[in-house]
């Protein structure tokens, strides 16, 4: 069976927003480095898909954040994958102190790209493994993507702001990373001092090219009404409240890029 990663990284001050939180931005770089070291010892690593002709292209993620670690911190990154189902390879990832706290777990579906025709083909017609693992999720309700009909219409969302894509943003498969697709639609959405996101889903929907412009979009979402963060548990257990959330998206010469629900907290 195949065997969860680990990889430690040190939290440095650069990955840290304004009051000490690590950013959701150096999150999703944590994650893609771990998903990717994975994919390589695996032997589906970039290098070997694009061997074949392919290449693998994040579509759709959750994260719940239960807690964010400081800059100097030590953290580690886990990831495994779950299953191949039908156009989707899903993988679980987490970001633990060393002492096994859990700060955050991940949901990430990717598909499979024919790098000529850009069609999307099966990763169990593809794949020279089966990436099928029973290990448990970091947590059950973990459901990659938005739905369309809670989304609603862009003409219903105002701009945050707008921005071209630049060639810093470009990653090894020529167009803007993920990381900064969640940096983006993190970034549109209105915070209060203290308030940072604590639930990140997202609709990967069309790659951004270099000098694409780039419109980050809003609208309030439905609040959410679940339990407290764990930090706010240990001092007032069993304790409701309603988290402001928000759709957000990203539109690329006026096409729709990506789709996203933040839910914010302070963690």
């Amino acid at each position: 069976m195949i065997k969860p990663l680990e990889i430690h990284y040190e939290v440095r001050g650069y990955d840290c927003g304004y009051g000490g939180p690590l950013k959701p931005f150096a999150l999703a770089n944590f994650f893609q480095e771990t998903a990717g070291a994975h994919a390589t010892v695996l032997g589906i690593g970039m290098e070997d898909m694009w061997a074949r002709g392919l290449t693998w292209m994040l579509s759709r993620i959750d994260i719940r954040i239960e807690a964010m670690p400081g800059a100097g911190q030590r953290v580690i990154a886990r990831t495994w994958p779950v299953a191949a189902k039908k156009l989707y390879a899903q993988r679980c990832l987490e970001l633990l102190d060393e002492s096994g706290f859990r700060y955050v777990g991940a949901m990430y579906e990717y598909i499979i790209v024919d790098v000529q025709t850009r069609r999307v083909v099966r990763p169990e017609r593809t794949l020279p493994i089966d990436l099928t693992t029973n290990y448990p999720w970091p947590f059950d309700d973990l459901s990659p993507g938005v739905e369309e009909v809670q989304f609603g219409a862009l003409e219903e969302f105002s701009e945050a702001f707008a921005l071209e894509a630049r060639a810093r943003h470009i990653d090894q498969n020529g167009h803007v990373n993920n990381a900064h697709f969640i940096n983006w639609l993190c970034d549109a959405v209105p915070r209060a001092d203290g308030e940072t996101p604590c639930r990140i889903k997202v609709d990967f929907v069309h790659e951004i090219l270099k000098g694409g412009k780039v419109s980050a979009l809003i609208k309030p979402a439905p609040a959410i009404s679940s339990s407290l963060s764990r930090k706010v548990l240990n001092h007032a257990e069993g304790v409701t409240s309603l988290r402001p959330a928000w759709f957000s998206a990203l539109t690329c010469d006026g096409i729709l890029a990506a789709r996203g629900m933040i839910e914010l907290d302070s963690l």
